[in-house]
């Protein structure tokens, strides 16, 4: 099995930032001369790389790997009766790149895996566990993603406020309490707590992943028994939430509206309802740096959720990069939207 491999569209690049910005690392940029509103490149996630979020009550009807809405077509059903379904059999084929060992009928460890990132209430272990899993081993893994940012995931979190109860998993969907009035030694030791907290949490599911990927389905190779870290996956995970963006799946009558990153919220009005928020890595897309007065932005279709259009906002020179705003559509205020970039992205 091999790692899959980014391509750019012609006139494209990744390569270093350079000058001021060179702790930005690498972005997209162009070599060509671009003009306003022009449609850069469409493309779909790295296979597996594409879920919609546990809360959704739609979720169920949705392909599991494109995340289209079921209409009542043919769909197509994992042959080990695991309850994943797809709308097609050419998802079903795609899909099968992870699928083949993250199977439930098949994989028993799996289940225990996915129930307790649920009770976790983070889907970025789900997809920390499809990397992995498609692309055979960890160091494959990184291979494939090693032009990304890639920080512990525990660094790109913000701490919650803390009440009298507690949540029994560090989750994404945690509620948050008023936070009581501390000192800076009382905030530095909650933090130190939190993150202690969140590589203990890391460290059992590590271990919960690893028997997942020494235990596959009749037929299927098993994967390398390397012992699975807690920073490994720490690191994946942290890959994946700097590096996700956001999609909604919704009905085929809706048009199409500008997508965000994983931390914002699309931009299509409420009133039209979508159906399942979900999130997608993309190979170009993903690595793309945030600017406030970006050049360029996201924009998706509900119909086709797994497919992201890149588009310029106004003319760009050969040699700039391109750039779209993190959270683009979101409704945060501009001091959370600063904590959000600070804290998720490391931008200041």
């Amino acid at each position: 099995m091999q790692p899959w491999r980014r391509v750019c569209p012609e006139g494209l690049e990744v390569r270093p930032c350079g000058g001021a910005d060179v702790v930005k690392g690498n972005g997209l940029f162009t070599t060509r001369a671009l003009e306003e509103g022009q449609l850069l490149f469409q493309e779909d996630p790295v296979d597996g790389m594409a879920l919609l979020m546990f809360d959704e009550p739609n979720r169920e009807n949705h392909c599991q790997h494109c995340l289209r809405r079921f209409f009542g077509g043919a769909e197509v059903g994992c042959p080990q009766n695991c309850g994943a379904r797809y709308c097609c059999g050419v998802c079903r084929s795609n899909a099968s790149v992870h699928h083949d060992v993250l199977c439930a009928a098949a994989n028993p460890h799996w289940a225990d895996f996915e129930q307790q990132a649920r009770e976790c209430g983070n889907e970025y272990y789900l997809l920390a566990a499809r990397a992995l899993a498609a692309d055979g081993s960890e160091s494959d893994a990184w291979a494939a993603w090693a032009d990304y940012a890639a920080p512990p995931w525990w660094e790109t979190m913000r701490r919650p406020a803390y009440s009298d109860s507690s949540a029994s998993c560090t989750g994404e969907h945690s509620s948050r309490s008023s936070s009581p009035v501390f000192d800076s030694e009382d905030k530095a030791s909650l933090d130190r707590f939190f993150r202690d907290a969140v590589r203990s949490q890391t460290a059992d599911m590590a271990l919960l992943l690893q028997r997942v990927l020494e235990c596959s389905a009749p037929g299927v190779e098993s994967l390398p028994a390397k012992e699975l870290s807690a920073e490994a996956l720490g690191r994946l995970m942290g890959l994946v939430r700097v590096n996700a963006m956001a999609v909604v799946a919704a009905s085929d009558d809706l048009a199409p509206f500008a997508a965000s990153s994983e931390s914002g919220s699309s931009s299509q009005d409420s009133s039209e309802a979508p159906l399942a928020r979900g999130m997608a890595i993309y190979a170009v897309t993903s690595a793309m740096n945030h600017a406030s007065d970006a050049n360029c932005f996201v924009a998706s279709d509900p119909s086709a959720p797994q497919r992201c259009l890149v588009q310029t906002l106004r003319p760009v020179v050969p040699g700039e990069e391109l750039c779209i705003n993190y959270l683009q559509g979101s409704h945060y205020t501009e001091e959370q939207r600063r904590e959000v970039l600070q804290q998720q992205y490391n931008i200041h």
